[in-house]
């Protein structure tokens, strides 16, 4: 099976970044393109319904609208700094944003990419020697269409 379009979700972790790093490997040695996705989490965000219960709605519409220009002003910076490494490398990349569940948001987008793989980080969750692996990787890999390489 070709491999030409590889999805890489990153958060701005370290683990990201390793993922990252791997999936130019793959890239490099396999001639495919890199589209690195950042999605802004609105799980923590007020949503519409709960802000109905406040008086002073406006003011709290007008924080929720610059919240996430803000979070999404970082996350582009962020994401230009990490293509312009992959461009160094000689692979073709480029970024998409997104707002929504991780997992949900990442899915869709590897659909609507045609992506051919998607290479995650994943921080390890669990207690002592019990190794889980995180629940948006878990999620991903559960549900993709197409293959997951999970980096750790």
């Amino acid at each position: 099976m070709p491999t030409s379009k590889i999805l890489v979700p990153h958060d701005g972790t370290e683990m990201s970044d390793i993922a990252l790093s791997k999936a130019t490997e793959f890239a490099k040695a396999l001639g495919a393109d890199i589209t690195i996705v950042h999605i802004v989490d609105n799980r923590f965000i007020p949503s519409d319904y709960s802000l109905s219960f406040v008086s002073e709605k406006t003011s709290f519409e007008d924080a929720k609208i610059q919240l996430i220009r803000i979070l999404k002003t970082g996350a582009e910076s962020m994401l230009k700094d990490r293509m312009s490494k992959v461009k160094d490398a000689g692979v073709r990349a480029r970024f998409l944003l997104g707002i929504g569940s991780p997992a949900e948001e990442i899915l869709l987008m590897a659909k609507n990419e045609k992506a051919d793989l998607i290479v995650m980080g994943s921080r390890r969750l669990g207690k002592d020697s019990l190794n889980i692996l995180g629940s948006v990787a878990r999620r991903v890999s559960d549900i993709a269409r197409c293959p997951v390489m999970v980096v750790h």
